[in-house]
């Protein structure tokens, strides 16, 4: 499923002007669920033979692209690498609240 994605998206949508719907693109392969669509886009950027980056934008007006411009993979590498840290931040606030909730039942 991953190349025919792939495959699709470099034939039809190069640039984040031509983004397609996560929506669109799930029904396009028949794909039941958003999460299932993003492992499939998780899955193309981790592997090697997959040279071209698929970018995204999240959101109502969001999508999925290949990435045409420096500015456009420096804008989806940026989108990551802050929801990275979103998620770092979250454990360690529930590190946190783990510690004071065990502190307080001793």
């Amino acid at each position: 499923m991953e190349e025919q994605v792939y495959n699709y998206l470099i034939m039809n949508h190069i640039g984040k002007d031509n983004l397609i719907k996560n929506v669109d693109l799930r029904k396009r392969f028949n794909i039941g669920s958003d999460k299932s669509m993003r492992k499939i886009i998780q899955n193309i950027r981790e592997d090697d033979d997959y040279c071209l980056i698929v970018g995204s934008i999240s959101g109502k007006s969001g999508g999925f692209y290949i990435c045409h411009t420096e500015e456009e993979i420096d804008d989806t590498i940026s989108n990551i690498n802050n929801r990275a840290i979103q998620m770092l931040y979250m454990c360690k606030k529930l590190r946190e609240k783990k510690k004071r909730t065990i502190d307080e039942q001793h």
